[in-house]
């Protein structure tokens, strides 16, 4: 597995990637054409967050970003192709995100997927909130985790 930084020219795989990977979990194709845009990037979004990839015999299979707020940051994507989901990709992808952009001590923050919840439990973030999604009276958990310089070294 090789990680760089993503370039705008790697936009259209990488849309691919977010709508493959929340596809894989089965949501009716109605909910997914709802979260298209919530889904994607365009080059505006791209420029103001921080994005690293990861590929896999030179084949973009996931990628991690995050913004840097005024007092948190925060992860807006984490997408792997479906193939590569659950078996320890997604860890390493987020530690080295968060290792690669994360340079001061901010919590960082995110809105999961529902599906995600126990992953990120797993990387020592906690749901302290949630917020409405679609369809309605589905919620996202809003996860936190503090920085901790000391656990992302390598």
């Amino acid at each position: 597995m090789n990680f760089r930084k993503a370039q705008v020219t790697d936009l259209p795989i990488l849309n691919t990637i977010s709508v493959l990977s929340k596809q894989h979990w089965g949501y009716p194709e109605s909910w997914m054409a709802q979260w298209k845009n919530d889904l994607t990037l365009d080059k505006k979004e791209f420029s103001a967050q921080q994005v690293l990839l990861v590929e896999n015999k030179n084949q973009i299979v996931g990628f991690c970003s995050i913004a840097e707020n005024p007092k948190t940051y925060e992860i807006l994507h984490l997408w792997l192709l479906p193939e590569f989901i659950g078996k320890g990709h997604g860890k390493k992808l987020l530690q080295t995100a968060i290792q690669s952009f994360v340079k001061k001590e901010y919590p960082i923050i995110v809105e999961a997927d529902p599906h995600a919840e126990a992953f990120y439990k797993s990387q020592g973030f906690e749901t302290y909130d949630k917020v409405e999604s679609f369809p309605p009276g589905r919620f996202l958990p809003v996860m936190k985790k503090p920085y901790e310089a000391s656990s992302y070294q390598v």
